[in-house]
């Protein structure tokens, strides 16, 4: 009987956790630049391509409700209201689900693979061009003004 007790537990604290890191994870499986290979990526992106076709009537038949939404996100604050996310939302949706075929191929590259991988070491090139991103990226830019100008000593000959 724990376990009964325990299902409902379980699916409640997931249905409340954000999605976000699916979505991302989902973005990085089906790209080549994450480092995996098209072992991973091409079943990934396949199913994305099958789930957005496959949506496409369930957006045709949910439009009259997706239009409502929309029209209801207009009107309230009309800044982030976006047609083409909320009306193909269904879509969406069904492109970032199918694009979980990838996860047990990934899962196999990950565990007879890239775990094993040594990591790449950087160049002092490569190190130079992070830390310029990353400063251009994060650190804001304060303009100086001299207060007080600099006074130029007189040299003796």
């Amino acid at each position: 009987m724990p376990a009964v007790r325990i299902l409902p537990c379980l699916l409640a604290s997931l249905a409340l956790a954000a999605c976000s890191p699916l979505v991302q994870y989902t973005q990085e499986i089906s790209d080549s630049r994450s480092g995996r290979s098209p072992l991973v990526t091409m079943p990934a992106n396949l199913g994305g391509f099958a789930g957005f076709v496959a949506g496409i009537p369930v957006d045709a038949a949910l439009l009259p409700i997706t239009y409502t939404v929309y029209e209801y996100q207009s009107a309230t604050s009309p800044d982030d209201a976006d047609p083409v996310s909320t009306m193909l939302f269904p879509s969406f949706f069904l492109w970032q689900t199918g694009k979980a075929l990838g996860v047990p191929f990934d899962l196999l590259e990950f565990t007879f693979y890239r775990a094993w991988r040594s990591p790449e070491t950087l160049t002092s090139g490569e190190r130079e061009e992070i830390e310029l991103r990353h400063d251009q990226d994060f650190l804001p830019p304060y303009p100086v003004e001299v207060i007080y100008p600099r006074t130029v000593t007189p040299t003796r000959q």
